[in-house]
């Protein structure tokens, strides 16, 4: 028994970080009509992906406090991407709506939630986060105040393992 407990103890320490698998490579446009990969973003560092819509307010909530952690981190080599879900007929207004704001992130237009339905997404706002190795390590589904925190926490230590 003290056997099997030490090597449940061990295999704890030395298993790495649980990963949700290898994150879903996508080239889609911005607002810009210029074309973007994940993996162009990878070669930067770690990126968070959320998928938000215009119609849900806990979406556009949550990118205000996430445009100030890219902010604050984008030198260090984090890439935030808000992935609009919004049909074709709305997405005309994602570029007037993220300009209003002053939003620095990128935003990429996912008109047939291709991208969404590739990571699993179920209910807006969704977020993923991806290490600089390409693996998901963590996925976020709603959004509620002070979850930037938590949020902000998990990418400072994607940080400090890329470097």
């Amino acid at each position: 028994m003290k056997k099997l407990i030490v090597v449940f103890v061990l295999a704890i320490l030395i298993v790495p970080k649980i990963s949700f698998g290898q994150a879903y490579d996508f080239s889609l446009d911005d607002l810009n009509g210029n074309t973007v990969t994940l993996n162009d973003l990878l070669k930067k560092g770690p990126v968070m992906i959320s998928f938000w819509a215009l119609w849900c307010v806990p979406c556009k909530e949550e990118m205000k406090y996430m445009n100030d952690i890219y902010n604050k981190y984008k030198d260090s080599g984090f890439v935030y991407v808000g992935m609009n879900q919004d049909s074709p007929k709305s997405s005309a207004k994602v570029k007037s709506y993220i300009e209003s704001k002053g939003y620095d992130f990128i935003v990429l237009l996912d008109k047939d939630a291709h991208v969404f339905e590739n990571y699993g997404g179920q209910n807006l706002p969704f977020s993923v986060l991806i290490n600089q190795q390409g693996d998901i390590v963590k996925t976020f589904t709603g959004y509620v105040s002070g979850d930037e925190s938590k949020i902000e926490k998990d990418i400072v230590e994607l940080l400090h393992e890329s470097k």
